[in-house]
């Protein structure tokens, strides 16, 4: 780097890097010791001395005071000198976990930067002292955290989302509080298969501006951004600023319904969010105007978007996400939002954009599933009993054929919460099957709170809030009128909640003949009338935005009851044309659609057989994914024509493999078809026409199916010792097999193999070190691994990053992988674009932005001399450091 880049110009750079200079992104005294960081840096990196420094320091304010230059002036006898132990304490530390101190006298700082500036080839003028004038002002204000308001807010924040976020079965076995039970899951950045899962708590703490959080039904969307919600809310409790800056997020929920609408900003949306928290604090409501500036310096709103695929139609989708876009890229950047949401298509998606992350939520594993019973009948009964039944209940789920349907959070609750009704009752057969149980026993349970005399009482309170006898009597009709009809109005309120806009109930329901207000009666007495006796029922439950059923998959089920309520729905629902081919958000209802079909009086079941036959006959990949989907739902269609077609669907060589293979998994759970489907698995596993990457997913698969774990296992070290396959394919073998029960050592041994194989590559080698750090009690295998790559002086400056990369990216080992990718960032044989790609590596690394921004700052100047071509560079970084800025 040439002169001229430490003082201001070296800020506002930084600022466009790091965000230490844009209003409000950091509090005075880091900004101040960021860029006494960088300006250090930029000091050593000339050879710069610290102690020579300060001892020049010294004598030039010797001599401006007339003293002997040479001779020591103390303070201790009155003098200026400073001590380079005072120095270093304000500077950053790099092991130490204590603050640098801010000096209080601005001359003994300029001192000493005046010596840096000049040794790094930048000017100490008039301009520069104003700047760092200006920082040291900054930094010897009170730093500022939040203001009672916004810790209002978070008090009220944390005890709502300390609450278990479905409705249990009150008075038998009631949900636990979140924490109690909570499990922790993965995610996986979306369509990049190559970047390992990660803890799905990662995404709050990167500098995504806008990201999307992706699940099925009930895969754990809502929990996870509670617990966030519940945790950010802890962090901040304690009235310090987290110590991490992409920590400093103070997050509000809110549901995407709440961000419908042109007149509704987000800020009004925020608001709204933080009134409807009043149950559980004094006053945590916001105006919308607090929302227009940040929590406090340093800090963003993380807007934690709920329910986006609830909203109705793909236009609505799309306004919503193009109005959290708008938001979150605006300058001063105010917010990071992070929007939950069942798989969209791509048409909704366009107003984001491709570039923007996604995170697929991965469902529980068996050993998640495991822990989740565990924790949840350890809060029903005491040791020994709690490990006895949660073994009886995984057993039961397993002869259900449920343990797979339990790998969904929400389902694993809900059948926890059957067992622990009824211990010596059979688990239900499918998920409707559950879904009407769960239901039936959430009415039913609801007596305790004595509901026929709550319905009486309020039917008794609008009748005598009238005076003249006939306003009485017509009063009453129609109240009992609405209470004798209450599940058809439940239904019907979820059948035009799911077509249409999220109204308020009372006002869905003034459209039902049933629900006629008597004239006497004010609309907003009959609506409170209404939406007490829908209360009453335990079907529905009040939510940040009023009343409504405690999921999505909730309403999908009483939708469903809904369009199949008569002969002429069921009719219509069979002529709707979408019922075979709907989209992937869709998927779920039309699973509980197709059910109440097959189980209706009439000739609706063998119209659904014949369509599902007709269908997938002529189908091909679409109609493939849709059959899959239902029986991997659990959707309870008719065996002999399911089976044929997915027999069908896996023998079909115009399918991709991975289709083929998930046709002949599904065909598992067909009953009666278990060989049938092991048969098609093992004929897939051993294909030569499939890529070697397929066969390992069908062995895999195999490998499940009790009694036929060897079989799968063998074929999956067939492939991994395969000598004629390509590595990748080799490692995705042995990362498969490590992941059987039983050869978690077979498929280790074989990855640490491919790793140390010389003759391959060393993208293969670092892949399948990458893969062994990911066995569980192989970590320490795999990072010695990458640090082994990382260190070959015979790879590529480029090829030893990227080790060094994902070794900074393993827990326990980011300070080793970052010092590997300073000395690589700071290496000059490597070129200028190898070296501006390793900054930016480092600039990711949590705790080593500076470090990462002065590097690439660095690069523009040193790359070459001649002007022209330093333009070029400069241009060419410039194209390839896309993505958003702070």
């Amino acid at each position: 780097m040439r002169g001229g880049r430490i003082g201001s110009d070296r800020v506002a750079l930084e600022g466009k890097s790091v965000g230490m200079c844009s209003a409000g992104e950091a509090t005075g005294r880091q900004v101040l010791t960021q860029q006494l960081g960088l300006l250090n840096e930029e000091f050593q990196r000339r050879n710069g001395k610290q102690n020579a420094a300060v001892e020049e320091a010294n004598r030039r304010r010797r001599a401006a005071a007339g003293r002997p230059v040479h001779q020591p002036w103390p303070r201790s006898g009155g003098g200026s000198d400073l001590s380079l132990q005072t120095v270093n304490g304000w500077l950053p530390k790099k092991r130490s976990s204590a603050e640098p101190s801010v000096p209080s006298d601005f001359e003994d700082l300029w001192a000493v930067i005046a010596v840096m500036l000049e040794a790094t080839g930048t000017p100490p003028d008039a301009r520069q002292r104003r700047h760092w004038k200006r920082l040291h002002q900054d930094a010897r204000l009170p730093e500022a955290g939040l203001d009672d308001e916004v810790r209002g807010y978070l008090d009220a924040a944390r005890k709502s989302a300390e609450q278990h976020p479905y409705s249990g079965l009150a008075g038998r076995a009631g949900p636990p509080p979140l924490a109690d039970v909570y499990v922790h899951q993965q995610n996986q950045a979306a369509d990049r298969d190559e970047v390992p899962a990660e803890p799905a708590e990662a995404l709050f703490g990167r500098n995504d501006r806008l990201c999307l959080l992706i699940a099925g039904p009930g895969g754990g969307k809502s929990t996870l951004l509670r617990a966030r919600l519940r945790a950010a809310a802890n962090a901040w409790n304690d009235g310090k600023v987290p110590a991490r800056r992409l920590d400093r997020t103070v997050p509000v929920w809110v549901s995407a319904r709440g961000l419908a609408g042109d007149d509704v900003t987000v800020a009004d949306a925020l608001a709204g969010a933080t009134r409807s928290l009043s149950r559980f604090g004094p006053s945590p409501g916001l105006p919308a105007t607090r929302f227009l500036k940040r929590p406090c310096p340093g800090a963003f709103w993380q807007v934690l978007v709920d329910g986006l695929d609830e909203l109705p139609g793909a236009e609505r989708r799309r306004e919503v996400l193009e109005k959290l876009r708008n938001a979150a890229t605006q300058d001063p950047s105010l917010y990071r939002c992070v929007v939950a949401t069942r798989p969209l298509t791509e048409y909704e998606l366009i107003p984001v954009g491709s570039g923007v992350p996604r995170y697929q939520l991965q469902p529980f594993t068996p050993g998640d599933l495991d822990a989740y019973i565990a924790k949840y009948f350890a809060y029903r009964w005491p040791e020994p009993e709690a490990t006895h039944r949660s073994r009886r209940f995984a057993a039961a789920l397993r002869e259900a054929f449920l343990h797979e349907l339990a790998e969904s959070p929400l389902m694993a609750f809900i059948l926890c919460q059957l067992y622990l009704a009824h211990p010596d009752r059979p688990l239900p057969a499918g998920r409707h099957a559950v879904y009407e149980t769960f239901t039936e026993l959430l009415y039913e349970s609801n007596a305790h709170k004595q509901v026929a005399d709550s319905h009486e009482a309020a039917i008794t309170h609008l009748v005598q809030s009238l005076q003249s006898p006939a306003a009485r009597q017509a009063a009453e009709a129609a109240a009992r009128q609405v209470h004798e009809r209450l599940p058809q109005l439940i239904d019907y309120l979820a059948h035009r909640w799911h077509t249409g806009p999220k109204d308020p109930a009372a006002v869905v329901l003034a459209n039902h003949e049933a629900v006629q207000r008597p004239g006497k009666v004010q609309p907003h007495v009959w609506q409170d009338f209404v939406e007490s006796l829908l209360g009453h029922t335990g079907l529905l439950v009040h939510l940040p935005d009023g009343l409504g059923f405690p999921h999505q998959t909730f309403l999908e089920y009483h939708a469903a009851r809904h369009a199949t309520r008569d002969e002429q729905a069921r009719s219509d629902a069979l002529r709707s044309g979408r019922l075979l081919s709907a989209p992937e958000a869709e998927l779920s209802y039309a699973g509980f659609l197709l059910d109440a079909l097959l189980s209706a009086p009439g000739d609706a079941p063998l119209e659904v057989t014949r369509m599902v036959e007709a269908a997938t006959r002529i189908g091909g990949t679409d109609d493939c994914r849709f059959l899959v989907a239902q029986v991997n739902l659990q959707t309870q269609l008719p065996t002999v024509p399911t089976a044929r077609q997915l027999l069908r669907f896996s023998e079909s060589a115009d399918l991709l493999g991975v289709d083929r293979i998930r046709a002949a998994a599904a065909l598992v759970w067909v009953d009666g078809h278990r060989e049938l489907a092991a048969a098609r698995l093992i004929a897939l596993a051993h294909d030569p026409a499939l890529y070697a990457s397929d066969c390992a997913y069908a062995a895999e698969r195999l490998s499940r199916l009790e009694g036929y774990r060897t079989a799968g296992a063998d074929r999956l070290i067939a492939l991994a010792d395969d000598p004629t396959l390509d590595a990748n394919d080799c490692t995705y073998a042995a990362e498969r097999l490590s992941g059987v029960e039983g050869y978690r050592t077979a498929g280790a041994s074989r990855l640490a193999a491919l790793a140390d194989d010389p003759t391959l590559v060393s993208n293969d080698r670092r892949h399948a070190a990458e893969r062994l750090s990911e066995v569980e009690g192989y970590r320490t295998a795999g990072a010695d691994r990458l640090i082994a790559l990382a260190d070959d002086l015979t790879l590529s400056g480029l090829a030893r990053a990227e080790a060094a990369r994902l070794l900074a990216g393993m827990e326990g080992y980011q300070k080793p992988g970052a010092d590997r990718l300073i000395a690589l960032a700071e290496d000059p044989s490597l070129d200028a674009f190898d070296r501006e790609t390793v900054a930016r590596y480092l600039w990711r690394v949590n705790g080593f932005r500076g470090a990462g921004a002065s590097r690439r700052a660095a690069v523009t100047g040193d790359a070459v001399s001649d002007q022209a071509q330093r333009n070029a560079t400069a241009e060419a970084l410039a194209k390839r450091s896309g993505g958003q800025a702070d």
